[in-house]
């Protein structure tokens, strides 16, 4: 089994929030893939892992001061606790701990004598699988939504949030830390997309030509079948096939319309008659003597003519 790697991070969540009270929840780990300043990562939070590690634990977790616990051995004086990790949960795919300040570090907080905070976590192989405390620091290492004060957000007495929370997306009463984390989430979704949700260009055209080649093939069957019911109706004569093949892919409706008030030209039985008669007319003379106002007489007079000549 491969040992596991444990990180500290700086992160930049402004703890002061007001001058009340430090904030009870603080994002702790970020949605996504994320990495440090300095270059450390890139990681990724197992929220499930990490959730079912703090359970089995069965204890609070710490916020010491500058991370002087990592090494606490080499102290010769107390290694004193800033307080101390409750309850973690995700939200938007980033994870939150509830925290229990103690006096001292709500009033370094209140004073911003302390502003930021630096969770400790376990990793194998960049994936993120325990959360082991973290401290209050100078200097952070990675770049997160500020968490403002629940209590005392000075920002949501003076402005009306639910316009904001509309745009945005979230819930109507979600005050500024939620709109932030918010926010921040919907920026890293955009900045790094699940690929699982978007589809390649190549492969969105085609998808789009292949459904554009079966519309096609369905529409010429179509009107292939309606010519060729009309030609068994005996309103069409075959020489006119293409043309009724181009008004009915073209039109189809259009199409069933002529179909439907064209008189009948061809007959089976007239059909079998031209086949014995040599004068008689066939289904496309039969046509142009209809077309023409001619008389089927007329026309097999002129044939014998042209015969002759």
């Amino acid at each position: 089994m491969r040992a596991m790697k444990c990180t500290h991070h700086a992160h930049a969540i402004d703890l002061h929030a007001s001058a009340d009270a430090p904030p009870e929840w603080v994002e702790l780990i970020p949605a996504g893939d994320f990495s440090g300043r300095d270059g450390r990562g890139p990681y990724r939070l197992d929220a499930e892992a990490v959730l079912t590690a703090f359970a089995d634990g069965g204890i609070d977790l710490p916020i010491d001061y500058e991370h002087q616990s990592l090494a606490a051995d080499d102290k010769a004086g107390p290694v004193p606790a800033a307080g101390w990790i409750k309850a973690l949960e995700v939200r938007e795919g980033a994870l939150w701990g509830r925290v229990q300040w103690t006096p001292r570090a709500a009033e370094l907080i209140a004073a911003r004598e302390y502003r930021f905070l630096s969770p400790v976590f376990r990793h194998v192989q960049g994936r993120v699988v325990a959360l082991a405390g973290a401290g209050l620091v100078h200097y952070p290492n990675l770049d997160l939504t500020p968490v403002a004060n629940r209590q005392g957000d000075a920002m949501s007495d003076q402005i009306d949030l639910a316009p904001i929370a509309e745009a945005l997306g979230a819930p109507a009463d979600a005050d500024a830390a939620q709109l932030a984390a918010h926010a921040a989430s919907l920026r890293r979704r955009a900045e790094s997309p699940d690929p699982a949700e978007w589809v390649p260009m190549s492969q969105h055209k085609a998808v789009a030509d292949e459904l554009a080649r079966l519309q096609a093939e369905v529409a010429r069957h179509k009107a292939e079948a309606a010519v060729s019911e009309a030609m068994r109706a005996g309103k069409l004569a075959p020489a006119l096939k293409d043309w009724a093949m181009g008004y009915a892919s073209r039109d189809p409706e259009g199409f069933a319309a002529w179909a439907a008030a064209a008189p009948v030209i061809v007959s089976a039985q007239s059909d079998a008659h031209a086949a014995k008669t040599p004068e008689a007319l066939t289904e496309e003379e039969r046509y142009v003597c209809a077309q023409l106002g001619l008389t089927e007489a007329d026309f097999i007079a002129h044939k014998r003519l042209i015969n002759k000549e």
